[in-house]
C-alpha cells in the first residue's frame, strides 16, 4: 500500500475513533510526508493517553500500557515527561492493586500483577514482598488441597514473618490446625474400618477427608476401590435374591413356606444399598481437577435443586434449608431458565415465573442460600453456578456445572475452570450422548497416549505435562 493511502486510512481512523486501526497505519511501513505524519501522530498520541487515563480509572491496566506502549513507540519528544508520569502512576496502581489482592486473600491476582509488571523490567522492594507472600499463600492451599496441613501452617507462618499485618492468617492457620485433627481423626477411622471389612464406612471416612482436601489422591483411590467392594457385594445380593425368588415361583407349595421370608429380607436389603450407594445417571459426574478443585457437572436438560436430604430425588442437592424440590434449571439455546418452585429471587426481585438467566446475576433461595449464575466465556453458554454463601452441594464441589455442550478447562480466566498453572487449555466436549476431551498437547487418558482427541467415561483419568484431572460418576 502506497505511504499517502496509509496516512489517509490511518487519519479516517483516528476521526472515525478506531486508536487501533491507526496505530497499524501508522506503524506499517514509511511515510514520506514527516510534517503530515508529525501531525497525525500528535493527534494520536492526544487521543490514546485520553484513552489510557479513561483505562486507568476503569482498572483496565493491561489497555493503559498498551496505549502508553504505543505512545512509547512514536517517540515524540513533547510527550516524554506526560508519559513519564502517566507511567509512574500505573505501576503505582498497580502495585496497590496486587497489595489489595493480597489483603483479600487472592494471591493469584496479586501475582498477575507483579507478573504484569515484570514483563516491563518495573523493580521495587513491594513487589519482593507481596511476591514472597502470595506464593506461600499459593504453597498453603496446594498443600491444604492435598491434605498436607502441617505444610500449609509452615508457609503460612512463613507468610506472617513478612506480612504480620494480613488481617486472615490467623484465622487460616487456626483453621488449617483444626483439619490436620479432623484429617488424622478420619485416617484413623478409615483404618479402623478397613480391618473389620466395613466398605462403606470405609467410603464415608474418605468422603470426610476429601470434603476437606478435595484433591488427597490416597482418600480418592480408596473411595473407588471401596465402591468397587461395595458393588460386588452388591451384585451377589442380586444374584442371592434372583435364585431363591426363581425358586419360589417354581414351587408353588413352596409359598407358605416360612423360608420364604429370607427372599424378603435380602431382596429389602438390596433397596436400601443400591440407591444410597449408586444412584443411576448418565448426565452426572464430579470433575476433580489436580491444584485447583472440584465441581460437580450436571448435564441434564433439566436440573432440578433442592435440599440435600434422603429421598429427595433432585440433581443438585445443596446442604441447607430449602424444599425437597426447590427451582429447576432448564436449558434452552442461549442459555439457562429458571423456574421458581420455593421462593427465590434474582438480584432481589422475587420470582413468580420462569425466567433466562444473564451472567453475573445472583440467585438466592430460602434459607439463606445464594449463588452466581456466571456465562464466562464468549464462545460458549455453558454456566456455572458459584457459592456465594457457606452452602455447599452434596456430593460436595465448589461449583456446579451446567455444561452446554463443552466445557472449557485452563490458564484464561474466562475459561469455566481457571487453571493458573496450565500452559494450555483442555476441552470437554459431548457428542451424540458421549464425552471426548481435546487439548493441543500429547495427553495420557486412563493409561494411554493421545495425540489430539478421544472419547472418556465418567471414571476417566486425564493428565498431561503440567495437569491432571479425574471423572467420577455420581
Amino acid at each position: 500500500m502506497k505511504w499517502n493511502l496509509k496516512i489517509k486510512f490511518a487519519e479516517q481512523a483516528l476521526q472515525a475513533g478506531d486508536l487501533d486501526r491507526a496505530i497499524r497505519y501508522c506503524q506499517s511501513g514509511q511515510i514520506r510526508n514527516r510534517n503530515r505524519k508529525l501531525t497525525l501522530v500528535r493527534q494520536l498520541a492526544d487521543a490514546l493517553l485520553e484513552r489510557s487515563q479513561a483505562a486507568i480509572s476503569m482498572r483496565r491496566f493491561g489497555v493503559a500500557w498498551e496505549d502508553l506502549d504505543a505512545i512509547a513507540n512514536f517517540d515524540v519528544k513533547e510527550f516524554r515527561n506526560e508519559l513519564r508520569a502517566r507511567k509512574n502512576q500505573l505501576i503505582e496502581l498497580t502495585i496497590e492493586s496486587a497489595d489489595a489482592s493480597l489483603v483479600r486473600g487472592e494471591p493469584v491476582c496479586a501475582l498477575n500483577c507483579i507478573e504484569f509488571l515484570g514483563q516491563r523490567r518495573v523493580m521495587d522492594w513491594r513487589l519482593n514482598n507481596i511476591k514472597t507472600v502470595s506464593e506461600c499463600l499459593n504453597s498453603a492451599n496446594r498443600f491444604a488441597a492435598k491434605g498436607q496441613f502441617k505444610k500449609s501452617v509452615a508457609e503460612l507462618e512463613k507468610a506472617k514473618t513478612v506480612r504480620p499485618d494480613l488481617p486472615f492468617l490467623a484465622d487460616r492457620i487456626l483453621a488449617f490446625k483444626t483439619r490436620a485433627r479432623q484429617m488424622k481423626k478420619y485416617v484413623t477411622n478409615a483404618k479402623a474400618h478397613a480391618l473389620q471389612g466395613k466398605w462403606g464406612d470405609v467410603s464415608l471416612s474418605c468422603e470426610q477427608i476429601l470434603h476437606i482436601a478435595p484433591t488427597n489422591q490416597v482418600a480418592f483411590e480408596a473411595r473407588r476401590e471401596c465402591r468397587a467392594r461395595l458393588k460386588k457385594k452388591t451384585r451377589r445380593h442380586m444374584n442371592s435374591t434372583t435364585v431363591h425368588s426363581s425358586k419360589v415361583q417354581c414351587d408353588p407349595a413352596n409359598n407358605m413356606n416360612p423360608n420364604t421370608k429370607n427372599v424378603v429380607v435380602e431382596q429389602s436389603l438390596l433397596d436400601r444399598i443400591r440407591p444410597m450407594d449408586y444412584p443411576a445417571s448418565g448426565n452426572k459426574f464430579l470433575l476433580w481437577v489436580d491444584g485447583v478443585g472440584g465441581y460437580f457437572v450436571c448435564g441434564s436438560r433439566i436440573n432440578s435443586l433442592g435440599q440435600a436430604i434422603d429421598g429427595a430425588k433432585v440433581d443438585i442437592g445443596i446442604q441447607g434449608n430449602l424444599r425437597s424440590h426447590h427451582a429447576n434449571f432448564e436449558r434452552v439455546e442461549g442459555g439457562h431458565l429458571l423456574e421458581p418452585i420455593g421462593n427465590v429471587s434474582i438480584d432481589g426481585v422475587e420470582l413468580d415465573s420462569k425466567v433466562v438467566l444473564k451472567n453475573g446475576q445472583k440467585l438466592s433461595f430460602e434459607g439463606g442460600v445464594e449463588l452466581a449464575y456466571c456465562q464466562t466465556h464468549a464462545l460458549s453458554k455453558t454456566a456455572l453456578l458459584n457459592f456465594v454463601s457457606r452452602h455447599r452441594s452434596v456430593p460436595w464441589a465448589d461449583a456446579v456445572i451446567l455444561p452446554v455442550t463443552s466445557i472449557i478447562l485452563g490458564p484464561n480466566r474466562l475459561n469455566h475452570v481457571y487453571c493458573p498453572t496450565w500452559s494450555e487449555s483442555l476441552v470437554l466436549f459431548e457428542r451424540a450422548g458421549q464425552w471426548f476431551c481435546r487439548a493441543k498437547q500429547e495427553m495420557e487418558v486412563d493409561g494411554k497416549l493421545v495425540m489430539t482427541e478421544t472419547a472418556i467415561g465418567m471414571d476417566s483419568r486425564i493428565a498431561g505435562d503440567d495437569f491432571s484431572l479425574t471423572l467420577e460418576p455420581v
